[in-house]
């Protein structure tokens, strides 16, 4: 039988991403829809996304580690059927503690895929060429954020709930079949030697998901703040002390883990000696920057047309007028991974900031008026910057790293992502509060020394006017970190000294190493 070739190989295992990748923003869309139908309150079905999220976190950190174990192919395979089977069943829920259940196994399916996935696609191509490898699987990944709420608002408005769910079946078939045809049969399973490292695997686990959760809880509304005159109630956040005990207990979790990691196991579930590695550290931390930063592209911008704009767009409406940055995010994706071999990851992420930088500076002159149509430029602007600063990034980390180097880089890499970017987000949104109450404060003031009575429609263009002023507050702030961000990005290794293309001398030095990945002809992915 022929063997597929890596661009084969690439598209099957981004295909398997792409549901994945969709589910959160699509869920997210319908959490208000699902706790009418259901008849629960916001607060217990928040956790229908606390909970996948939660799930997903825990097993991003491991999914590597057995894939070197079992078979990378066979946890792939694995955690599709799981989330496609779930994602069923989630669709068949008769109540709302089924549900919250029901999409935390799916979390786990769900989160074996990503590092996973990964490395299936990066594996098959000479590290040469990983740059267009990463452009392939990262298309998915990026566009699902603009992509969900368009198709999430078009299920909820013309179907029931049940249909965002079953929305990945589908999708979940075909991808299963292909990736059982085309996906090389897993021929070494692991050859590090060393006991199975449960120790690792439980204090990597708990760590990972106390910190998310307590961070998580930040943002969180308090059910006992919600009254007749606040029935949006208020968040936790950071003053409230289980949030510091989960951040605590999590944070030395995590310690433990570092050191079992480079003192103790032989063969650790994440390997964080891959650190003294200079391109995978900072390819690394470019990411985690990354991440923070693109949260106010991937999030802030849907919020305010959907929250603070006036009227309010759909879900449908404002997923429409985001397209604009996600045809940037195509255009960074495959600029970022074509360009990679020829320049190396240090110019492009260095303009690839600038280019966020100018669209956070400009997307900051945001009013309760303001359209998708007086932004689409800088919006096209923030998807390009996304992509031509985190794909030859990522590229850099995982660049020459083959076999089980690459399946434990791969977790690596998800997991700090998911930690950092949690983290970010959580002081992104409690600045945003708080520079939001005190526009509204002001506002109010004056509106009181007037001595005027507002009317319903004044009120409600005074709190719009004041969620306006306190994401432009909020946007320069993220102008000032990208412009940060242009300065780390001039700390990335020039071409020549980048592992993934010094040429034959690596290639074959990372041809010699024992590997875990599948034997492929030729492939591409993330």
């Amino acid at each position: 039988m022929k063997k597929p070739s890596k661009y084969a190989i690439a598209f099957t295992a981004a295909l398997g991403l792409f549901p994945v990748a969709l589910d959160s923003t699509i869920v997210n869309v319908a959490l208000i829809p699902i706790s009418k139908a259901l008849k629960t309150d916001f607060n217990t079905i928040q956790w229908i996304f606390i909970g996948y999220m939660l799930a997903n976190a825990a097993v991003v950190s491991l999914s590597g580690y057995l894939g070197n174990r079992f078979g990378t192919k066979r946890m792939f395979l694995l955690g599709l059927a799981l989330f496609t089977l779930f994602s069923a069943l989630c669709g068949l829920a008769p109540d709302q503690n089924s549900l919250i259940a029901l999409r935390v196994l799916q979390g786990i399916g769900g989160g074996m895929l990503f590092p996973l996935g990964m490395a299936l696609a990066i594996g098959p191509f000479e590290v040469t060429e990983r740059g267009k490898a990463s452009a392939l699987i990262g298309v998915p990944l990026m566009l699902a954020p603009v992509f969900g709420p368009i198709l999430g608002g078009i299920l909820i408005d013309n179907l029931a709930w049940q249909s965002i769910f079953f929305v990945n079946l589908p999708v979940g078939l075909v991808a299963f079949w292909l990736a059982w045809r085309v996906l090389p049969s897993d021929t070494v399973l692991h050859k590090s030697g060393g006991n199975f490292d449960y120790t690792g695997m439980a204090l990597s686990t708990l760590g990972v998901v106390a910190v998310i959760y307590g961070v998580k809880l930040v943002s969180t509304t308090d059910p006992a703040t919600v009254t007749a005159l606040n029935p949006g109630g208020s968040i936790y956040g950071w003053s409230y002390w289980l949030v510091w005990v989960l951040l605590g207990v999590g944070a030395a979790l995590l310690v433990a883990f570092g050191f079992n990691s480079v003192k103790l196991s032989k063969d650790p579930v994440m390997d964080l000696r891959l650190f003294k590695d200079y391109s995978f550290s900072m390819g690394i931390l470019i990411v985690g920057l990354g991440s923070i930063v693109s949260f106010g592209v991937m999030s802030l911008i849907p919020q305010f047309l959907q929250q603070i704009r006036l009227p309010n767009l759909s879900a449908v409406d404002a997923g429409l007028a985001l397209l604009p940055m996600g045809i940037g995010t195509v255009l960074g994706i495959f600029l970022g991974g074509g360009l990679y071999s020829r320049l190396g990851a240090r110019p492009i992420a260095f303009v690839g900031a600038g280019v966020f930088a100018v669209g956070f500076w400009q997307t900051g002159h945001l009013s309760p008026t303001t359209s998708g149509g007086d932004i689409w430029f800088w919006l096209f602007l923030l998807g390009l910057g996304v992509t031509t600063t985190l794909v030859p990034a990522q590229t850099l980390a995982v660049g020459s790293l083959e076999g089980e180097n690459l399946n434990k880089a791969t977790s690596l890499i998800n997991s700090l992502k998911l930690l950092v970017a949690s983290v970010g987000a959580s002081v992104l949104v409690t600045v945003l509060i708080q520079q939001t109450t005190s526009h509204a404060q002001t506002l109010s003031a004056g509106l009181a020394a007037s001595g005027q009575v507002p009317t319903a429609a004044e009120r409600q263009l005074l709190v719009a006017q004041a969620g306006s002023a306190g994401m432009n507050d909020l946007f320069t702030i993220l102008t000032y970190m990208a412009l940060g961000l242009m300065v780390v990005c001039l700390a990335l290794p020039g071409r020549k000294k980048s592992p993934a293309l010094k040429g034959k001398a690596v290639q074959a030095a990372a041809l010699s190493e024992q590997t875990v990945a599948p034997e492929v002809v030729l492939t591409e992915g993330k």
